[in-house]
C-alpha cells in the first residue's frame, strides 16, 4: 500500500534530496548554494512534497515584485509523474502567491521540453517570449506567464 503524499514547507533537512532531484529531473548542475540562498528570498515559495519521508517533488520559487512572482523549478520524481502531483505542486505556490496579493507567475522552461510545456499551458501558462542560449548547455527556453 502506497503512503499518503503531503505537502509541506521546505526544511533545510531537505536540502540534500531536493537537491538530487533538480540535478537529475531538471536536467541542469546546480551549486548547492542556489538552495541556501533561495531560502532567505520567500520561504513560502518552497514546498515539497513527501512521500514515505521521501521527497519526492518540490517547487521553489521567488517574488519578484508585490504582484508577481517567478517559478525557478518545478520537479517531480519520474516514477510520480502522470499522478497530479506537478499540479498539486503548482496549485500550492499559486494559494501562496494569492496569499501575499501577487497576481502573476513566470517561469522559464526548456523549448525541447515539450510535456513540460504542455503541462504549464494546461495550467494556464502562455508561451511569453523566447530567450536564447538560456541554460548551460546553451538550450533557448521559453518565456511563459500565466494570470490568476
Amino acid at each position: 500500500m502506497a503512503s499518503a503524499v503531503r505537502l509541506r514547507p521546505f526544511e533545510h533537512r531537505d536540502l540534500g534530496q531536493v537537491y538530487n532531484l533538480a540535478c537529475k529531473a531538471l536536467n541542469e548542475t546546480y551549486s548547492i548554494t542556489v538552495f541556501t540562498d533561495l531560502c532567505t528570498y520567500w520561504p513560502g515559495g518552497l514546498i515539497v512534497l513527501e512521500e514515505g519521508g521521501d521527497i519526492i517533488g518540490f517547487v521553489f520559487g521567488i517574488m519578484v515584485s508585490r504582484a508577481e512572482a517567478r517559478i525557478l523549478m518545478l520537479a517531480v520524481e519520474p516514477p510520480h509523474r502522470m499522478r497530479g502531483l506537478g499540479s498539486l505542486l503548482y496549485r500550492s505556490f499559486e494559494r501562496e502567491c494569492a496569499n501575499k496579493g501577487i497576481r502573476t507567475v513566470g517561469l522559464e522552461v526548456r523549448v525541447s521540453n515539450l510535456p513540460a510545456i504542455r503541462f504549464y499551458q494546461k495550467l494556464g501558462f502562455q508561451i511569453t517570449g523566447r530567450i536564447d542560449s538560456y541554460y548551460t548547455n546553451g538550450e533557448d527556453a521559453y518565456r511563459m506567464q500565466t494570470f490568476f
